[in-house]
């Protein structure tokens, strides 16, 4: 859609005028991140604040030249937080989920009247921050931002005016620039950050808040533990041990006063867990020997979906991909949560479907996505995959050689985190043990930290947090490497989640 509006631009107006369009496109991101793949230049006349929908509406001029710009926001890959518990105060935080560009947009002026103006760096002398992959808001610029309607709570609806002048250098004379944005706040969060690990004894609730200086706030007993993922306040427990849940249900709303809540005990339907998506309002668990489940929490509605053990699982739009032991790689469709269909595209020629138990969680492939294709880090072969889905299946376009045993994959923007190790079991005996970082783009390393038993991984902001037998191990990420910051030795374990 971008590359539409800049060729219908570029017909008729001067270059340095469609450098400020570029520019203000992408400003406009900012308020938009990624617009429909709907609209185009004039297709939409009506601005999205008077529908009462979320978007940004644009006008520029520059003598005789007028623009107005009109988008509407991809809801799924827009952000908007309500975040109390900052010094300073309270703010908004607007971010997309997409990879790069990637755009961060925070403000303290949230509350009606209140004013702002960009800064260099996220603070409240100016009130608002804005970054696309990291830089700044060019400073030479005289654009004030004026908060019209306020919200606190999920469902509020934010507006937002902008007024002033803009240019893409500062070489380039200003030009009129004014709109609104409107959002809906999507989520009310607390500024302290927390992991959950699960170590084979107990749930680790840990204190993240500064990377720096983790600390243990709450442990929940957990025994042969060794799975945590976590979806709208409730964390998944899995379990390795017969006598365990299959999986335990843990309310995470106020997380220093964590506790389970429900759990599902193994037998009949239920084997070992090995995944957990959320899709709607339902909750879907791939299980190493049963299948995978679709389940309703607040109703104690479970229902059994498939019967072929199931390794991994990842939601992208109205699908799931799922690593199925009967065909691979296997894509199912959710567009209606409570009836999923399973569906004819598939790969098991390229896809490892095997799985190997061990105490301290089964060895499989995993799969996850980055929005637009689909990779797996394969057990047997040590190789990492991607995946474009096509009409006849899902087809492999690239790999690399990570030399090692998966035990836990995540992707974040353009890079994949990956954590390896060794079994003491055949026939896993060999293996790299520690986190590989990977160019999705060039799917080559890019960077590898050895570790002792390496478990988990996840990213959040700037930093990966890796745990392995000997603690928790954070590391900076801003630099598209792993630079080790912090280990937190409490914070050892078999998994990780947010």
């Amino acid at each position: 859609m971008m590359e539409k509006i800049a060729i219908v631009m570029e017909m008729i107006i001067h270059k340095n005028i469609m450098n400020l369009l570029k520019y203000l496109t992408i400003i406009t991101t900012f308020f938009f991140f990624s617009c429909s793949s709907g609209n185009t230049q004039g297709g939409i006349p009506i601005t999205p604040c008077d529908v009462e929908e979320q978007g940004v509406s644009m006008s520029q001029g520059n003598g005789n030249l007028q623009y107005t710009f009109n988008y509407f926001y991809d809801d799924a890959k827009t952000i908007v937080q309500y975040v109390t518990g900052h010094p300073q105060g309270d703010y908004y935080h607007i971010y997309s989920t997409q990879s790069s560009p990637f755009l961060d947009f925070y403000t303290f002026a949230i509350n009606a009247g209140d004013t702002s103006t960009f800064d260099q760096s996220w603070n409240t002398t100016a009130g608002s921050y804005y970054a696309v992959d990291g830089t700044p808001f060019p400073q030479h610029n005289t654009i004030v931002l004026n908060t019209i309607t306020g919200g606190t709570q999920v469902g509020d609806a934010i507006k937002i005016t902008y007024n002033g002048g803009f240019s893409y250098l500062p070489s380039i004379a200003l030009t009129p620039v004014q709109g609104d944005f409107c959002v809906t706040i999507d989520e009310v969060i607390n500024l302290a950050e927390y992991v959950y690990i699960t170590d084979g004894t107990n749930l680790k609730v840990i204190n993240a808040s500064n990377p720096l200086a983790p600390s243990l706030t709450h442990t929940i007993p957990a025994p042969t533990s060794y799975y945590v993922n976590t979806f709208n306040s409730v964390a998944y427990v899995g379990y390795f041990d017969a006598i365990e849940p299959f999986v335990s249900f843990v309310n995470i709303s106020n997380p220093p006063t964590s506790n389970i809540f429900g759990s599902i005990a193994k037998g009949g339907n239920y084997g070992r867990l090995t995944d957990v998506v959320q899709v709607d309002n339902l909750t879907y668990i791939s299980d190493e020997h049963k299948g995978f489940h679709k389940l309703h929490i607040a109703n104690t509605d479970y229902a059994r979906v498939d019967i072929h053990d199931v390794m991994s699982m990842v939601k992208k739009g109205n699908s799931l991909a799922i690593i199925d032991f009967s065909v691979g790689l296997r894509k199912i469709d959710v567009t209606n949560a409570n009836t999923p269909v399973i569906t004819n595209t598939f790969n098991l020629t390229d896809v490892d479907i095997a799985s190997y138990p061990h105490t301290s969680g089964s060895y499989h492939s995993w799969t996850r996505t980055d929005g637009t294709d689909f990779y797996i880090a394969n057990i047997n072969d040590k190789k990492f995959k991607k995946f474009k889905e096509t009409n006849f299946g899902y087809n492999l376009i690239n790999e690399v050689n990570i030399n090692g045993y998966v035990t836990a994959l995540t992707i974040e923007g353009n890079y994949a985190y990956i954590t390896t190790k060794a079994s003491s079991l055949a026939p896993l005996q060999t293996s790299f043990d520690g986190v590989t970082m990977v160019n999705l783009a060039t799917m080559t390393v890019i960077d590898s930290k050895p570790l002792n038993a390496a478990s988990g991984v996840v990213i959040k902001a700037n930093y990966a947090y890796v745990t392995d037998a000997n603690g928790l191990h954070i590391y900076d990420i801003s630099s598209s490497n792993l630079n080790l910051v912090q280990t937190y030795s409490n914070g050892f374990g078999n998994y990780i989640s947010l």
